[in-house]
């Protein structure tokens, strides 16, 4: 397969970079014989560098070869470290060594010594290791800063100004010379009758091939809609979302295979000499790189619908982007071809960098416009109550960077830095697209995702509101993909195979905690020995709760506190073992532990006393899920025990979260521990005069005749005393759940009623006699002789005897 355009090329090259590279270096013995290369690879650089003549390739080149020797020293750091500690554990055995002017025997001081001796050889390589792959270190910086100095010369170059005609004769007759030089190859080729010959034994297979390609070029969109259109009547969602992905990838698979069909049927024919050969490579990057971007271009501007477009951009301004796009990617895919003719062919400077000219001012404008079409629809949603405005202030952001870009590559191409203004606004084009693959990507994912998890979108007007990508899964995806996409972003605007190399060499170093190394391998063996655990403990609860337990005789409370119990051991044996099978060395965090255990003691010690209670709370289970408690005044139901505090439901149908600090110090009533049975109160008073025998004899019938109210021991009826308005009774009897204690209250007192108004027993309410002092002030006063009111004024509420203007119900005196 050809490779079309330096992005792929970089992107493979990092691949075997962070991948291949590194475990070659390690296979290399660091000997003195290597060393000797080593050195004489330094005497190389050193003199390369000095002379300051090398080419781009020859200082790569180099650099590659040094950064071999260097993870050849890396590697060779670690050398005979089994064997370096197994002496200095010899050496610890021995005791520490004596002070000045103290003696030691014999046998063991020359034990020591050789232990010493041999310990100072073995650390020798690595030592010598070490010296060198900092030197090598350095070789690559200072080879890496040379590098850059010149990409950025070139870039900072300052052709003659192109918007003078009179430039543009030199660039136009070497181009010209090599457009007129391939049908003259074609001409010299068909003159030779061995090539004649070859030609027509390979027409049949050139001409299907052609055919093919044909077809598939222009004929798949129309194949692929037909099939979508069969596709989108399927019911199912997730093999509806799964064909449409399979047709939207078929959509650049097929045209791909075309192209590559025409080609392969060109190149069958064999008229084609070096220069119509690189022509040809050439037209085929511009094909390749039109059918990427007019098929990126189709998703994310549907011509169908505005709707299913995944970037944020208003409808109205949907075809004026569509036609945008397609003009950068004309621009684009033209570029990919000419940047391939100028690498394969020896065009001159100034040529090579005034054929992207005028393309680089076409999709300055297109990226200009679009970036405006994006600012107007961000803008036009600014007052809106919306929950993606952070999605809308990035956009925001992109759009105006696009415009800045577009107007610094316009602006520094006119003034003759034809190369900056191309290094420029091909990478921001670029990453418009990119970003738009991204949308793309994750608008799929969840898409997939809610069709998965029967979320599918439905067909009415709230499709927008519904969109699947508001959940946390497709934004997660989303990120990974944004991160994802960083080196491929790095690449574009110009970073080398051998920076991003770097960068990951860095990260596989690690970073230090303390004096612990923690890599991303170490961290990531954490990670997945944890949730492994975590998952494996989660699976052992569930078949605890579901299955086993529910098999024995133990009641909720105590499933409940076993479920917990393994879910706290296996998450403590989860981490343990993650720490293990990563190889961190906790001893290291001794000090940190230290003082985490003092901040623990001063600062988080109303937590840790919270857990701590939890922990006793579920081993001593004084209180168990499903308990009618009281404490501090609160009563309710206990739903919940976690590790700092307890959820408690009250009947109002609150949720009170009580410390478990003072579920273990304070007080607490647990009405339903050990058996649901409780006792009931309920009072009567009845009228003085009333037969007291008789009203305990109903009192009694009343209470043994509801169904919960237990036997043994039998409800009792006690005369309490004399009241000041009644004869005070009082039923005591024991229920047999509490917690329908208030039920059987309203129940014995309905009953009692109902009993009492058959008998015709009167219950007793409170009276009172009002005696008034001074009660002539009460009189009104009497009005004038000469102002008498004939008319007699009726009395007000205030007024009345006995009344102090209350609402009449018999509560004011």
């Amino acid at each position: 397969m050809i490779l079309l355009t330096h992005l792929r090329a970089r992107c493979i090259a990092l691949l075997f970079a962070c991948l291949l590279l590194p475990g070659v270096a390690t296979a290399q013995v660091v000997d003195d014989a290597y060393m000797q290369q080593w050195d004489s690879m330094v005497e190389r650089v050193d003199r390369v560098l000095a002379a300051n003549i090398a080419n781009d390739a020859t200082l790569e080149r180099l650099r590659r070869q040094v950064a071999d020797f260097r993870d050849s020293f890396l590697a060779d750091e670690g050398a005979n470290r089994n064997q370096i500690d197994r002496i200095q554990r010899q050496l610890d055995s021995l005791g520490p060594a004596p002070a000045e002017g103290e003696t030691e025997p014999q046998d063991v001081a020359d034990r020591r010594a050789a232990l010493q001796e041999e310990l100072t050889r073995l650390r020798a390589p690595s030592l010598r290791a070490g010296e060198a792959f900092a030197a090598a270190d350095a070789l690559v910086s200072e080879l890496d800063n040379e590098i850059r100095n010149r990409k950025a010369r070139q870039v900072l170059q300052r052709f003659p100004l192109p918007v003078n005609p009179l430039n543009w004769e030199e660039p136009l007759l070497e181009m010209n010379g090599i457009a007129l030089s391939v049908p003259a190859e074609v001409i010299d080729r068909l003159s030779d009758p061995e090539t004649r010959r070859e030609i027509l034994g390979n027409l049949p297979s050139a001409a299907l091939s052609l055919i093919g390609g044909t077809l598939m070029v222009f004929r798949s969109r129309a194949w692929s809609g037909r099939i979508a259109r069969r596709i989108n009547a399927i019911r199912k969602p997730v093999p509806r979302k799964l064909l449409q992905l399979v047709i939207v990838l078929a959509e650049l698979a097929l045209p791909w295979i075309g192209l590559t069909l025409l080609v392969g049927a060109l190149q069958l024919t064999g008229i084609f000499g070096p220069t119509g050969t690189t022509v040809l490579l050439s037209v085929v990057a511009f094909g390749f790189s039109m059918i990427l971007g007019t098929w990126l271009v189709g998703q994310l501007f549907p011509r169908s619908s505005s709707e299913d477009s995944p970037l944020m951009l208003a409808p109205r301004l949907m075809p004026k982007a569509r036609r945008m796009a397609y003009l950068m990617v004309v621009t684009l895919s033209i570029y990919q071809g000419l940047s391939l003719l100028a690498q394969r062919t020896t065009l001159d400077t100034q040529t090579a960098a005034y054929s992207g000219f005028v393309l680089s001012l076409l999709t300055a404008y297109g990226l200009f416009r679009l970036s405006r079409f994006f600012r107007r629809t961000v803008a036009e949603t600014q007052g809106e109550a919306s929950d993606r405005a952070f999605a809308e202030g990035v956009v925001a952001v992109l759009a105006t960077s696009g415009m800045i870009a577009s107007i610094v590559a316009v602006v520094a191409g006119l003034a003759g830095y034809v190369l900056l203004s191309r290094q420029v606004i091909y990478p921001a084009a670029g990453t418009f697209f990119l970003f738009g693959l991204l949308a793309m990507t994750q608008r799929g994912f969840a898409d997939l995702y809610a069709a998965l998890v029967g979320q599918a979108l439905p067909e009415g007007d709230d499709k927008q509101a519904l969109r699947a990508e508001e959940g946390l899964v497709p934004t997660l995806i989303g990120v990974l993909l944004v991160l994802a996409s960083l080196p491929f972003l790095a690449l574009m605007w110009g970073a080398r195979v051998t920076d991003l190399s770097e960068v990951w060499n860095q990260v596989r170093g690690g970073f230090m905690v303390g004096e612990v190394r923690i890599s991303p391998t170490e961290f990531f063996t954490f990670l997945l020995v944890f949730v492994i655990g975590y998952l494996v403990t989660r699976l052992i609860q569930g078949g605890l709760r579901n299955t086993i337990l529910p098999k024995t005789k133990l009641d909720i409370g105590a499933r409940t506190a076993i479920v917990s119990g393994v879910g706290y051991l296996g998450i403590f044996l989860a981490a343990i073992a993650a720490i293990t099978t990563a190889g961190i060395d906790m001893s290291s965090f001794a000090i940190f532990a230290s003082a985490l255990a003092v901040g623990i003691g001063f600062g988080l010690q109303t937590i840790v006393s919270n857990f701590v209670s939890g922990i006793i709370l579920l081993i001593e289970r004084p209180v168990a899920e499903g308990d009618w408690i009281e404490v501090g005044g609160i009563m309710g139901t206990v739903r919940s025990i976690s590790v700092r505090a307890t959820k408690i439901e009250t009947f109002d149908r609150t949720s009170v979260i009580v410390p478990n600090a003072d579920l273990v110090s304070g007080v607490v009533t647990n009405w339903t521990r050990g058996n649901s049975m409780g006792r009931v109160i309920v009072p009567v008073g009845v009228a003085y005069g009333t037969d007291t025998r008789w009203v305990e004899q109903i009192l009694t019938e009343i209470a043994n005749a509801h169904p919960m109210v237990v036997i043994a021991p039998p409800p009792s009826v006690l005369f309490m005393g004399f009241g000041a308005d009644s004869l005070d009774f009082e039923i005591r009897a024991i229920v047999r759940d509490v917690n329908f204690s208030l039920g059987v209250k309203s129940d014995l007192n309905h009953e009692i009623a109902r009993r009492f108004t058959e008998e015709g027993i009167e219950i007793p309410f409170a009276q009172r006699d009002v005696w008034l002092r001074n009660p002539e002030t009460l009189q009104p006063a009497r009005p004038a002789p000469g102002n008498a009111d004939p008319s007699p004024r009726p009395l007000q509420a205030d007024e009345v005897p006995g009344t102090d203007g209350g609402d009449g119900d018999g509560d004011a005196y």
